[in-house]
Order: structure tokens, then C-alpha cells, then sequence
């Protein structure tokens, strides 16, 4: 078994690697309530034609004093767009949240096999931390092929 998802996971890499969507442009109504924004490409320098840029995106909205809203976006056909309601102790601003990206074994850095492709979202005075993966869709593809 862990050698089928292991090939799946490089499966996946090397898909991700070469494969491309078409950008969409969708405007947020709520750009007001914007507090943080962050975006990153983990295929671009492995790529050499720009239409093949893969994207990821991560924003977070204001919704109350108590809430957040968290959404995630990519270009990616293994990606559809996400929101979450994330519950906060106190008002937040841009400082009191951070983003740190993985390659789905967890690592920080990335390589053209092993690209970036999970968020873990954390919020200043909150223990819990919300976790993104760019990439999950994809696997499930695999692990369906494989299994057939």
C-alpha cells in the first residue's frame, strides 16, 4: 500500500509539474473586509511556458469580530475553491496570521518531484491551525485509478 501511494504521490508531482489551467479572475464582493491575501506557484520555475503556471491562493475575510472566513482558489484543474468559517478570540490584522507551505510529506522545501502544495493557516491566539491541501483531489484520482 505504501508503495502504491508513494507512486501516486510522484504521479501526482510529475502531473502538477507539467500541467496548466487557464487562470480564472474571479473579484471577492467583500475586497473591503480583506485582512490577509497570499499567493504562491509551485510549479513555476520548473515550467517553461507561462500558461502552465499553477496557483495558489489563500484570502482572509473579516466576517465579525468573532469570525473569519478563509478561502482558497487555484488555477488547478485537482483544486476546487474552498471556504472556511474560522472562529477567532479577538479582531485580527494581517500580523496575527501566518502561512506556511509544505510539499505534501510535510517538507518546506520543494523541489520539481515534490512541489509545495499544502497551507497550514495559523492564527495568532488560536491553537488550532487550518490545513489546505492544493492537491488532495488529485490523489483521490490516483488512488481510484490504482485501485481499479
Amino acid at each position: 500500500m505504501q508503495l502504491k501511494r508513494f507512486l501516486a504521490v510522484a504521479l501526482l508531482s510529475m502531473t502538477i509539474g507539467v500541467s496548466g489551467c487557464a487562470a480564472s479572475n474571479r473579484v471577492n464582493e467583500k475586497q473591503d473586509d480583506l485582512i490577509y491575501q497570499e499567493s504562491i506557484s509551485p510549479n513555476e520555475k520548473y515550467v517553461e511556458n507561462q500558461e502552465d503556471v499553477v496557483r495558489y491562493d489563500i484570502e482572509i475575510y473579516k466576517e465579525n469580530e468573532e469570525t473569519i472566513s478563509i478561502q482558497a482558489k487555484s488555477n488547478s484543474e485537482f483544486f476546487e475553491p474552498l471556504s472556511y468559517e474560522y472562529y477567532v478570540n479577538a479582531p485580527l490584522n494581517q500580523e496575527d496570521i501566518s502561512v506556511e507551505w509544505t510539499t505534501l510529506s510535510g517538507d518546506p522545501q520543494e523541489t520539481k518531484e515534490n512541489q509545495l502544495c499544502v497551507a497550514k493557516i495559523k492564527v495568532n491566539g488560536n491553537t488550532d491551525q487550518i490545513k489546505i491541501n492544493f492537491a488532495n483531489r488529485a490523489i483521490e484520482l490516483i488512488e481510484d485509478a490504482l485501485a481499479h
